[in-house]
């Protein structure tokens, strides 16, 4: 059992340690697809399984109409053409909030839904109200391109093809009717909880209902989809009402971590988490002549400094350069230079920075005011704490 998890705590609070334990693995669960407009956007592991499922499922539907590669390629089409759709819907949604001036910091795709990620400082109730009847729309309308191309399909006497511009015209319908659900990242989950936010001044009573409510739903879905299996014996309907319930299970699950850790974060900036406890180095240096100092400080990352300015920062992944290269290797040519780096000032809310870290990858941010470095925060000190508060809330 996990250090932080000791066994004589009550199995609620072991469970609660478990469960914020969870909240750092948040991101294993996803990968990173690339960037709209600058916003990091993340993809679920859940879509694998959708998309596969997509596919069997045309595939067996066209059973008998074709070949088997045949069926097959329509089916891989079909759930390529759902994700762009998926994709269009939340580019949509980014564009609106742009012009909402409600700041996206990233991303996550769900399957028949996106998790928009709005710092707390950044969200405005009734904005987030207009970006969740946006999302609808945009599926709506997306729904209604597919029966447009359909209908041009049939009268050019492309059946096939017209048949697979029909699923996806049925697929964006369910999606906007699935996000009708008042589950959280659904987009009426959404407005429920940006409305509960509104009406009991409470960010975390709010997240809490709503995720609730998201899970009770998942699990009612779930149970229906069974039921349906071993009563009516209609298994598509059966396995697409399960496993639907167990996509917003997943989701909501998510939601409710990030809720979780954003609690545990709150009311914490960047000031409190960063150390000051670095040392600069010159960019001039060659590193042969700072090796062993570099190597034997302790320190994971040094900061590049020149005249009170930020150059850049070096890590130790870094220095893993050649032996015969240490001499005529500058620190210069190793750095990450300043204008590539994530930097935050003193007051950024820690929780920001923990988000910033897993949708870029890295593992440190400086903190700088003006332009002159004050600190730096690091994952590692970030996940300390949170285990630390978890362990806090246990008792």
């Amino acid at each position: 059992m996990s250090r932080f998890c000791p066994c004589w705590l009550s199995p609620s609070r072991q469970a609660f340690i478990l469960e914020a334990a969870a909240t750092l693995a948040e991101m294993t669960g996803t990968i990173k697809v690339g960037e709209f407009f600058g916003i990091p956007v993340r993809l679920h592991y859940t879509w694998f399984v959708a998309l596969v499922l997509v596919m069997l499922a045309l595939a067996v539907y066209f059973w008998g109409m074709y070949s088997i590669w045949h069926n097959l390629a329509f089916g891989a089409a079909a759930s390529v053409l759902f994700f762009v759709s998926m994709c269009l819907r939340e580019l949509v949604c980014l564009v609106t909030a742009s012009r909402l001036h409600v700041p996206v910091r990233g991303i996550t795709l769900f399957v028949f839904a996106g998790m928009p990620r709005i710092a707390d400082e950044d969200f405005k109730p009734l904005p987030e109200l207009g970006l969740a009847i946006v999302a609808v729309l945009a599926n709506l309308a997306i729904a209604g391109l597919f029966y447009a191309i359909y209908g041009a399909l049939i009268n050019a006497g492309a059946v096939a093809a017209a048949e697979l511009m029909q699923w996806l015209f049925y697929f964006n319908v369910m999606a906007a009717l699935f996000n009708l659900l008042p589950a959280p990242p659904l987009a009426a989950g959404r407005a429920l909880q940006a409305i509960l936010r509104l009406a009991l001044r409470n960010h975390s009573r709010a997240a809490r209902i709503t995720t609730l409510l998201g899970r009770s739903i998942a699990i009612l879905l779930v149970v229906t989809g069974i039921a349906i299996l071993f009563v009516s014996r209609d298994i598509f309907a059966g396995i697409a009402i399960a496993v639907a319930g167990w996509f917003l299970e997943n989701a909501a699950s998510a939601s409710r971590r990030q809720a979780l850790v954003r609690d545990a974060f709150r009311g914490i900036t960047a000031h409190d988490m960063m150390t000051e406890d670095y040392t600069p180095i010159k960019q001039q240096l060659t590193f042969g002549l700072v090796r062993d100092y570099i190597i034997n400080s302790g320190q994971n990352c040094f900061f590049v400094i020149e005249d009170g300015k930020l150059e850049g920062i070096v890590t130790l992944t870094d220095i893993l350069i050649p032996q015969k290269r240490w001499n005529s290797t500058k620190i210069s040519d190793i750095m990450t230079p300043a204008k590539k780096l994530k930097t935050a000032p003193p007051s950024e809310p820690a929780v920001n920075l923990l988000e910033l870290m897993d949708d870029y990858g890295i593992n440190q941010v400086p903190i700088i005011r003006g332009e002159t470095p004050i600190g730096m925060v690091t994952r590692e000190r970030l996940l300390r704490f949170l285990k630390a508060r978890a362990v806090l809330r246990a008792f």
